[in-house]
């Protein structure tokens, strides 16, 4: 499901406020993000603590209820770049930051369902598909993007579920950013997963997120080491080229 036949023209950072410091930022959410809980309320993205039970999806486009685990990066006072993508029918609005992994791709020639791939926020334009909630909230539909645009917003959280997928403002997306690669990265993300799944069984310390709950602001220091293995070993065409700073969030 999550594959696309005909891969989405490559990014291009055109604009000088993509370039800025405020958009070299990973992958993240702005602050007023919100999430939907199993409880059937919904939750801003920066309210979230480890536990709650937030809407996301699996490879086969069923939706289901998973846990948060922890932010790969927090920075609550920061003024980041967003870029703002609009659906139709339904009408979504998702903000997201450049380097952030969405679930996107282009209507498919063949009869039958779009198949889709995670690809870098910046590649997303109008006329391409999205994910989105079906009315029986069960399992996802595509939706168009009629506009896409820059915005500065304040705040900037980066999400990590069990499920490495998360429902944002009603709009599935990827937990993962940087690197386009949602399987690479849910794969590099396994030992975090496990260590918080030993945790809630056998009440155990949990050195991944020991401090997800904590409000202090920057990058997971998992997430730094994965990114500093990256540029090691991975093409530097597979990573985003406004991914993380080193000492920002």
């Amino acid at each position: 499901m999550f594959s696309l036949p005909t891969p989405l023209p490559p990014l291009s950072l055109s604009s000088p406020i993509e370039n800025s410091v405020a958009a070299k930022s990973g992958g993240c959410f702005p602050a007023s993000a919100r999430v939907s809980l199993e409880n059937g309320s919904t939750k801003a993205v920066k309210d979230l603590r480890a536990g709650d039970r937030v809407l996301a999806a699996d490879s086969e486009g069923r939706l289901f209820y998973t846990d948060f685990i922890m932010f790969l990066d927090r920075a609550r006072e920061a003024t980041k770049v967003f870029h703002v993508i609009e659906t139709r029918q339904p009408r979504r609005k998702l903000s997201l930051t450049a380097a952030h992994l969405l679930f996107a791709g282009l209507r498919r020639r063949s009869p039958g369902q779009p198949q889709f791939r995670a690809t870098f926020a910046s590649n997303v334009k109008p006329g391409h598909l999205v994910y989105v909630p079906d009315g029986d909230g069960q399992r996802l539909r595509a939706a168009t993007v009629q506009k896409v645009y820059l915005e500065e917003m304040e705040g900037a959280y980066a999400p990590l579920t069990d499920q490495g997928t998360l429902v944002v403002n009603q709009v599935l997306a990827s937990c993962y950013a940087v690197i386009e690669d949602h399987a690479l990265a849910h794969w590099a993300f396994l030992p975090v997963r496990m260590s918080y799944a030993a945790k809630s069984l056998f009440s155990l310390s949990d050195p991944f997120t020991a401090n997800s709950t904590v409000p202090e602001d920057g990058v997971h220091w998992y997430s730094n080491a994965l990114y500093q293995i990256g540029r090691w070993v991975l093409n530097e065409a597979s990573i985003h080229p406004l991914g993380m700073t080193l000492d920002s969030s």
